[in-house]
């Protein structure tokens, strides 16, 4: 039934946008099993990385909890490393949190070159862009941007069960 026993995507979600879902999206449609890794789980409050590990990780579970490929949806955090062993750093760390499921066999990427550093340890790239012809150019920093600026064309490109959360994160410390 499916084309893949197990999909990987490595995505920060700063925050949580319509690419990202555009890729897992793609990921659930053509694998058994799906793992989207939230990369740089340590980092949060700061301008890159202003969001927790657990609102990424809840802005997923968000969009996708009432949906029926949820039960093949695993969500995982990993700690940046920096050296030459992360893409194994990586494996290792979905192996340890899901034991039970098979050792990935497509990585999922929104640009080729995401996945040189994986190409000797898992066999399949999907490439799948996380722009379409409406949306031509989309990143986290465009949208990262647009919240702080509070423009409010950035709600065109994050899901609506997001928005107060995204709002509540990077709003809060004004309310007080």
């Amino acid at each position: 039934m499916f084309k893949y026993q197990h999909g990987i995507c490595i995505i920060r979600c700063q925050p949580f946008h319509i690419g990202h879902d555009r890729l897992i999206k793609k990921m659930l449609k053509e694998c058994q099993y799906a793992t989207v890794v939230i990369g740089s789980a340590q980092e949060s409050g700061t301008e890159k990385n202003p969001l927790p590990y657990f609102t990424r990780k809840k802005m997923i579970q968000n969009v996708y909890r009432q949906k029926e490929e949820y039960s093949r949806l695993r969500i995982l955090g990993v700690k940046d490393i920096i050296n030459a062993s992360w893409p194994n750093y990586v494996l290792e760390s979905i192996k340890k949190d899901q034991p039970s499921l098979p050792s990935a066999d497509i990585l999922y990427v929104g640009d080729a070159n995401e996945y040189q550093v994986f190409k000797d340890i898992i066999p399949n790239m999907g490439l799948c862009s996380r722009t379409t012809q409406d949306f031509p150019f989309l990143s986290g920093n465009m949208v990262r941007d647009m919240i702080l600026l509070r423009d409010e064309r950035y709600k065109q490109f994050v899901h609506p069960e997001n928005i107060k959360l995204i709002e509540k994160s990077f709003y809060e410390d004004e309310l007080v």
